[in-house]
C-alpha cells in the first residue's frame, strides 16, 4: 500500500509579513521535500501551496504552528492534480520594493535602539557623576576617620 500523496493550499494571518516568515516556511517546506512555494499576498496574510505525502504535509503545517504559535493557518485540500516546482520556495512579487521595506524596517528598529542606548548613556555619565561625587565624600569622610585617634588623644588632654 502506496502512501497518500495530497497537494493543499494554506493561508497564514496574523502578524506574518515582513518578520522573516517566509523564509521560516520555505526552509522547513524545503526539508520536508514537499513541492510548492510560499508568497506574502496583499491582504497581509502569507499564501502556502504546496504537495507531498499526507502525513509530511502534516508535520509540516504543525511545525508552522509550533514555531509561530499565534499565527492562524487554514488549509485547504486541492483535489486537482497539479504539478508545484520543486524542490519548495518562495515567490516575491516585487523583490527590490520588499528589500527596501525591511531596510526600512531595519532603519527605524537601529534608530529607536539608538535613542535607547544614548538615554542609558546619559544616565550611566549621570550616575558615574554621583560616585564620583560619593567617592569624593568618602575619601573625606576617611581623612577624617585616619586623624580621630589623636584628635580624641588632644581632647583628653584638654
Amino acid at each position: 500500500m502506496s502512501a497518500a500523496m495530497k497537494s493543499i493550499y494554506a493561508t497564514i494571518t496574523n502578524h506574518v509579513q515582513m518578520v522573516g516568515y517566509m523564509e521560516i516556511v520555505e526552509a522547513h517546506g524545503r526539508a520536508r521535500g514537499l513541492a510548492g512555494f510560499v508568497f506574502n499576498d496583499v491582504d497581509g496574510s502569507v499564501k502556502v501551496t504546496a504537495s507531498g505525502l499526507e502525513s509530511v504535509l502534516s508535520e509540516f503545517i504543525h511545525d508552522l504552528k509550533i514555531i509561530r504559535p499565534d499565527t492562524a493557518i487554514e488549509t485547504k485540500e486541492i483535489s486537482e492534480d497539479i504539478r508545484l516546482p520543486s524542490p519548495f520556495g518562495r515567490i516575491t512579487m516585487d523583490e527590490m520594493r520588499e528589500i527596501s521595506e525591511r531596510l526600512d524596517l531595519g532603519v527605524n528598529i537601529l534608530a529607536e535602539h539608538t535613542g535607547i542606548l544614548n538615554n542609558h548613556t546619559t544616565i550611566l555619565k549621570e550616575n558615574t557623576h554621583a560616585l564620583y561625587s560619593i567617592n569624593d565624600k568618602l575619601d573625606t569622610l576617611a581623612d577624617k576617620l585616619d586623624t580621630l585617634p589623636e584628635r580624641l588623644a588632644e581632647a583628653m588632654k584638654k
